[in-house]
Formats: C-alpha cells, sequence, structure tokens
C-alpha cells in the first residue's frame, strides 16, 4: 500500500510472508519512478528498504517505510532549487531491482526547496543530456 503521509512524504506498507519450510528473514526494497517532467531522471531509483525479522515458516510482518517527498528531488540549476515535480510517481516494491513484482501510484504536487546560489559558476557548462 502507497499513500500521502501529509504532504511532506510518502508512506509504503508491504505485508512479507515466509511461504519456505525454513525461518528467514527478506528484505523488501521500494524503487521510484518519477513522471516525465523537464527534469532528467533514472528509469527506476531506490528510495527505501526494510528487513523482516527472522520468520518462521507461515510466519508474516508487515513493513512500513516513510520516504520525505524531499527524497524524490533532483537539483534544477536554472531556478537554483530541489524539485520534486508534480505528477504521477510509481512505487515498485521487491527483493531486488530485476525482482519488482508489486507496484502502486500515487499523484504528488510540486514540492521546491530554493538554495543559495552562492557558488554559480563562472562559465556555462556543458550537461549531459540523453
Amino acid at each position: 500500500m502507497v499513500k500521502a503521509k501529509g504532504k511532506d512524504a510518502v508512506e509504503v506498507s508491504i505485508t512479507v510472508k515466509n511461504t519456505g519450510a525454513i525461518s528467514g528473514k527478506e528484505v523488501a526494497q521500494v524503487y521510484v519512478q518519477a513522471p516525465k517532467g523537464k527534469l532528467e531522471k533514472p528509469a527506476q531509483e531506490l528510495k527505501a528498504f526494510a528487513k523482516t525479522r527472522d520468520l518462521q515458516p507461515g510466519e508474516s510482518q508487515t513493513l512500513t517505510m516513510t520516504i520525505p517527498v524531499r527524497d524524490l528531488a533532483s537539483f534544477d540549476e536554472a531556478g537554483s532549487q530541489w524539485l520534486t515535480e508534480a505528477g504521477n510517481y510509481t512505487f515498485r516494491i521487491g527483493n531486488s531491482s530485476r525482482n519488482l513484482p508489486l507496484s502502486a501510484s500515487l499523484t504528488l504536487k510540486e514540492y521546491t526547496e530554493i538554495v543559495n546560489n552562492a557558488l554559480a559558476p563562472k562559465q556555462k557548462l556543458n550537461l549531459l543530456k540523453h
């Protein structure tokens, strides 16, 4: 389950069940895909993870992870700010970046955090783009 936790965070909850024959632990990882916007973003980014306690066969545990909206931001040089663009974010959950069987979407509002441009370069930079 993915839900907004106020305007400053996203809460992700998942229930992990040991379906095996012996006790064990599992790690749940949350990867986020940002909407296409003015800033270039990777296809997905690891934003949270949590580990279960030692679960006996058939036992379950619910893991809850909180992701601050600021952690979804990228730096916008033109605006001298951290920016989380408004739009539909996809949260994928699994035990590795190649095994993400669960997903949920959440629409977020824009978040900005303006910073001081004290160290602005004196020459134009050639920025890498796709």
